[in-house]
């Protein structure tokens, strides 16, 4: 048979069987050196969201493995980040030129064209938007049109008077808990029950001005009380109160504990009606509801100050009549402040050697609300925000590329059969994070939200464990198969601490015909709040090179000899990191074509044992 006849069988011909060898042998040097993604700069601060990825790393990574005017796909397309790189990759940075001279590559850069799939409604909203970004100028003027009239509308909601009496800006307001003595019943509030100053701490323990007796906080119990929301409906909920007050007048910043003028200006507001197109809508409860914590919050609004919740409503309507080319460029710069600053997940934090406490958003992936929750101010976050947004849209205005976002399953995409070129991609990590659950905060607001039951996750409350996971995996791996051209590869983006989850990505990846053709780490410069504090967590997400080779894993090594050999390599190397390590294990396994069937607490066990040697060959 000719090859020609060889092609139109479904086969490929000799020499671009040789030429694709040549190629992944090529692509798999890349992977020698872990991939660097810093969590800075306007393209990735314009708006958070999990997990996400650098859109520049991303744009080296599809620059080094396609040609200009080739077709790249996202299964699971977040926030847009791979669509994002896609404009980048018409519009070179300094930092993707750095990226790519770090990891010895020369990219072809030019135009691609990307096809984003995501069931989310909210991420689908910023790829949409984001991709397809505004005339960079003609959005600044629309955002200082929005804040001025927002500051028409609702600058008297953020007033507040220095102790001098000279009236100025509310900059942010702590509120706090309130706790009850569980001798006397007393009632304290956790601010003046556990702040201390000079030097600035916070104490476990305080004494109760009823009984007069030592109490430790973890021992009290959180005061609750009946309450109006901003709807006029009766709510039983955490008691809190005004616990400090910073503001600024002209250019000077000041604190002070709360008076009289703040506690009417919070009557004014309880007496105000938000806007009409203010959603009334339920929360969906998931995973991440905690009984202490979130007592009362069964709506949107239970979320918010009635302050803000009234100042993110007017926003809103004010953005929602600007004309349709900046429209939802102005909903999205207000909405990526809403879920990280307006909320009451916003809260301060206590570091060492700091004279005050440290401002701070919502913890990414939680709807943790603390103790001491604090209310911003939402027209002066929006303006700050707003500069990020400006800044990426001029990284990304009059880029060739072109992108096209799909709000629907990849177990189905409407694409053609090998029209793909190559595949970057960052599917969900098992149960690591309800997006859903977690979005809806802002998918309320544009009133509409995801549908659960097509969403790829490890779920107790929606009914899915790994095999449903994994079943959900197989199905995208199938399509991402058919839709890959024979000569095609892709980048998948992983972490999970557990075996089991492992598992079901091999045997989706696997059952696709896809095979594990070199392995690397995405170096995340700053970990995700998830990656810091879980017990079991994996620095660096592992990042694997699959395509549709044949490869050879015949004389592959135990997962257990695999284990000694990368612990024992980082003993004569630098620190021992056992997270990072797991990463390396895990990848080596798959690209060794072995079962990852050593979870992260085992293998921590095993890297940290004092007595390494023995313990390896006992494994072994």
């Amino acid at each position: 048979m000719n090859e020609a006849a060889c092609e139109s069988c479904g086969g490929a011909p000799r020499g671009n069987a040789t030429k694709k060898t040549s190629a992944i042998d090529s692509i798999a040097k890349l992977y020698k050196t872990p991939l660097p993604s810093t969590r800075t700069g306007p393209l990735y601060n314009a708006f958070s969201y999990p997990t996400k990825i650098s859109p520049e790393a991303i744009a080296v990574y599809i620059a080094a493995h396609t040609e200009p005017g080739a077709t790249v796909l996202d299964a699971f397309g977040g926030s847009g980040t791979t669509g994002i790189a896609a404009l980048l990759c018409d519009r070179p940075t300094p930092e993707m030129m750095r990226i790519a001279d770090s990891l010895g590559v020369q990219p072809r850069w030019g135009p691609r064209h990307a096809h984003l799939f995501e069931i989310g409604v909210l991420g689908s909203f910023v790829s949409e938007t984001l991709c397809h970004p505004p005339e960079p100028e003609a959005f600044a003027r629309a955002v200082d049109e929005l804040c001025r009239q927002g500051q028409e509308m609702l600058g008297w909601l953020y007033e507040a008077k220095d102790e001098m009496g000279r009236t100025g800006v509310l900059r942010h307001a702590i509120w706090s808990d309130v706790l009850v003595c569980p001798h006397c019943k007393a009632e304290v509030s956790l601010w003046d029950a556990s702040v201390k100053t000079k030097p600035l701490a916070m104490a476990d323990s305080f004494c109760c001005k009823g009984c007069r007796k030592q109490v430790a906080v973890e021992t009290c119990e959180r005061a609750t009380e009946v309450a109006v929301d901003a709807f006029g409906r009766q709510q039983i909920s955490k008691k809190r109160v005004l616990a400090r007050i910073h503001g600024r007048s002209g250019s000077t910043k000041w604190q002070r504990p709360p008076t009289e003028d703040d506690y009417e200006l919070l009557a004014r507001i309880t007496e105000t009606k938000p806007t009409k197109s203010a959603p009334y809508a339920d929360i969906q409860w998931g995973e991440l509801r905690r009984a202490g914590y979130h007592l009362g919050i069964d709506k949107l609004h239970h979320f918010y100050t009635m302050r803000n919740f009234i100042a993110m409503a007017a926003l809103l309507e004010l953005a929602s009549a600007f004309p349709p080319d900046v429209r939802d460029a102005l909903r999205l710069l207000i909405l990526s402040y809403n879920a990280s600053h307006s909320t009451l997940m916003t809260r301060v934090v206590l570091k060492k050697e700091q004279s005050d406490f440290v401002l701070t958003g919502s913890q990414s992936g939680v709807l943790y609300i603390s103790g001491l929750p604090v209310e911003k101010n939402i027209l002066e976050g929006v303006r700050r925000k707003s500069k990020a947004f400006i800044d990426s849209f001029r990284m990304l205005h009059g880029s060739r590329s072109r992108v096209v976002v799909h709000n629907t399953s990849s177990e189905s995409m409407p694409l053609l059969a090998h029209s793909v070129d190559y595949v970057f991609t960052d599917p969900p990590f098992g149960d690591y994070i309800p997006y859903a659950e977690l979005n809806q905060i802002n998918e309320l607001w544009l009133g509409r939200t995801t549908d659960r039951s097509r969403e790829v996750i490890v779920s107790p409350s929606q009914s899915k464990g790994v095999a449903e996971y994994g079943a959900m995996m197989g199905a995208v791996f199938k399509e991402v198969a058919r839709v890959l051209k024979p000569e095609g590869v892709a980048t998948v983006v992983f972490h999970s601490a557990h075996s089991e989850v492992w598992r079901a990505l091999v045997q989706a990846y696997t059952t696709a015909g896809f095979a594990v053709e070199a392995t690397s780490v995405l170096d995340k410069i700053q970990a995700s709040f998830k990656q810091v504090v879980s017990t079991v967590s994996v620095k660096g997400d592992p990042l694997l090179l699959l395509s549709k080779r044949q490869v050879d894993h015949s004389k592959a090594q135990s997962s257990a000899k695999i284990a000694a050999d990368v612990i024992r390599a980082a003993q004569n190397g630098a620190k021992l990191d056992p997270q990072r390590l797991y990463s390396q294990f895990v990848g080596m396994c798959l690209e060794l074509g072995r079962s990852v069937d050593m979870d992260a607490k085992t293998f921590y066990a095993l890297a940290q044992a004092e007595t390494l040697p023995t313990t390896l060959g006992a494994a072994l």
